[in-house]
């Protein structure tokens, strides 16, 4: 008996349509701000909360690491561990990293 499988072949063809698609209904656009506009966004922007100390956000949230782990134990010895982690780099940088180990018995 022979599983389906779909071949290389179908996924290429679906990302060069979606490719087509989405060019065909590009357009550029360029927005700008009046001198007026930009002035109340520059305020709003000095108007807002500060972080305490020397904390910097990033993403909008503090400057410590985070993430999750997690793991899954199925049938017929099926069991993995995966996790993922965000850091803080410096003033402005960060990192993510990501594991994962799958062992799918039989």
């Amino acid at each position: 008996m022979t599983a389906y499988r779909p071949s290389v072949r179908h996924g290429l063809a679906l990302a060069a349509l979606l490719l087509a698609s989405s060019i065909a209904h590009a357009e550029e656009r360029v927005i700008s701000l009046s001198p007026a506009e930009k002035e109340k966004l520059l305020n709003a922007a000095a108007e807002r909360p500060r972080p305490v100390g020397d904390e910097l956000p990033v993403n909008g949230l503090g400057r410590q690491v985070h993430g999750e782990v997690g793991m899954f134990v199925g049938t017929g010895g099926a069991r993995g561990v995966y996790g993922s982690a965000v850091a803080p780099i410096g003033e402005k940088g960060q990192i993510a990293v990501a594991f994962e180990n799958s062992r799918f018995g039989r």
